[in-house]
């Protein structure tokens, strides 16, 4: 099994080093380029397993791939001698960077040293995906068929009896959400303010968890991130390439609930509304004129990674549309504004460890507190909507992961200030996101995974710190001083879920 995971680890660097080069000899930045290439790569596996799935035929897959690699073989060979002098470059602006760069290079190596000496177990995962069970023109005998994005993603390790993590795959997407707050975040800030949000994200407890233990959450959440790096993109250049990875991205965003539906839509919308108030309605005409040939490769992938196959079959069937059910939100406005409550409270997340501390210093159950404000917040609300299941905090380290502490110290605080004093695009994209988590506190009740709907909401936002911290808020001592409490949080994280 070793040697199949080292041989898929080859394979998975491989075409992410192809797709960085051919974003970035295409005039993206490092970060937009690294982002851009991890997301690409996953893309690109979990359509060729998504294919052959369809098909019902296994050996479609294995021509698909190795067509792929000899492709990004070729294509890194022609290039590697300007890779390799690039990459002695941005050696050098991480020695410039000496604090912040050894945060984030020491917390990816732990990570990395930890899957490849096993101490995180790699003996999990999804079960390999039956060829025959669901197959696109043959009948069903499984039941319904949920959304196949990240299935077929970690298809590519499943079907040698391994983890996702066998090759990587966690720490790779925990990779692409940093390299894109760190390409949002340069839009507002010099490098070592950048580079300190982009280790703000690093620090989460949940990513840190994800990237232990992949799962379509980080999948989701990667690339949401990458299609606010595109929008960004598109209104400042609007090229046609963008919009392509822009609409590959938010169909991959698609997975098992409704909310990745629901930010699919709101990202397209924001996409409209700030393209067209920076352009006008004239873009929509640049954009069509492309290359017809790729522009209908691309359409195909799209309706591919936007699960149409899966919905035909699934109409075809007699199932519901994407093959799962949500529990809807019956209580209207009230409920919502429960819901909201709800979000609100389970991002406040201390940690256990401070939990601890203030308790054995002060006697106070800080979960306790906050349960106890929660209920007297709910019980404000007219007619005292319930959820689906019961109410309780996340502390990170007591067997959950959440948000850490800096989430709702920072990032929240940060979003209401750029909607006070922000730029246009900046408030289009608080208003969008803020409308996101308001549309899934209306539709859908209050479940099991909820906790998940904020994971992209926090990720995808933090480069606002960026904005709200600029040097003469926070200066070089103070910038010093929060990379070393992001460290210790990083530190306390890989401790508790490594």
């Amino acid at each position: 099994m070793a040697w199949i995971a080292a041989g898929l680890t080859a394979e998975t660097v491989l075409l992410t080093v192809a797709g960085f080069a051919w974003f970035f000899f295409r005039g993206y930045s490092f970060a937009e380029a690294c982002a851009a290439g991890i997301v690409s790569m996953f893309i690109l596996f979990s359509l060729i397993h998504q294919l052959s799935y369809l098909a019902g035929w296994p050996w479609l897959g294995w021509m698909l791939e190795g067509l792929a690699l000899t492709a990004a073989f070729f294509f890194v060979h022609r290039r590697w001698t300007r890779l390799m002098a690039f990459f002695f470059s941005v050696r050098l602006f991480f020695r410039e960077e000496k604090a912040a760069g050894g945060i984030f290079f020491s917390v990816f190596l732990i990570i990395a040293i930890s899957i490849a000496l096993g101490w995180i177990s790699t003996d999990y995962g999804a079960a390999p995906i039956s060829y025959q069970a669901h197959a696109l023109f043959q009948p069903a005998a499984g039941g319904p068929l949920a959304p196949l994005n990240t299935p077929g993603l970690f298809n590519h390790t499943a079907r040698f009896g391994l983890s996702p993590n066998s090759c990587g795959f966690g720490l790779l997407g925990m990779m692409a959400v940093c390299f894109s707050t760190y390409a949002l975040a340069r839009r507002y800030a010099w490098p070592p303010m950048a580079l300190t949000v982009s280790l703000l994200v690093l620090s989460m407890p949940r990513l840190v968890f994800l990237a232990a233990a992949p799962t379509g959450e980080l999948l989701f959440t990667a690339a949401a991130c990458l299609a606010m790096v595109m929008i960004y993109r598109l209104v400042e250049q609007h090229r046609v390439s963008d919009f392509y990875c822009f609409v590959l991205c938010i169909c991959f965003s698609i997975m098992d609930l409704s909310f990745s539906i629901t930010l699919a839509s709101v990202l397209l919308l924001l996409l409209i509304i700030v393209m067209i108030r920076r352009h006008g309605w004239l873009i929509c005409r640049e954009l069509a004129a492309g290359n017809k040939a790729v522009s209908m490769l691309v359409l195909m992938v799209a309706l591919v990674l936007a699960q149409i196959p899966v919905v035909t079959l699934n109409l075809k069937n007699g199932d519901p549309f994407f093959g799962f059910s949500y529990v809807p939100q019956n209580d209207g406005i009230f409920g919502a504004m429960t819901n909201l409550i709800r979000y609100s409270f389970s991002s406040i997340d201390p940690t256990e460890a401070i939990q601890v501390i203030v308790h054995w210093l002060l006697g106070v159950d800080l979960k306790r507190f906050f349960l106890d404000g929660f209920a007297f917040l709910t019980g404000l609300v007219p007619g005292k909507p319930a959820g689906n299941i019961p109410f309780c905090m996340t502390f990170s380290g007591s067997g959950d992961a959440g948000f850490g502490p800096l989430a709702l110290l920072l990032v929240v605080p940060s979003m209401v200030h750029a909607l006070a004093r922000g730029t246009r695009r900046l408030k289009a994209t608080v208003v969008a996101w803020t409308g996101y988590l308001y549309i899934t506190s209306l539709v859908a009740g209050w479940h099991s995974r909820s906790l998940e709907t904020l994971t992209p909401l926090f990720a995808a936002n933090s480069f606002i710190v960026a904005f709200s911290l600029p040097p003469w808020r926070l200066r070089r001592r103070g910038l010093r001083g929060l990379q070393f409490g992001i460290a210790l949080i990083a530190l306390w994280s890989l401790w508790c879920f490594l």
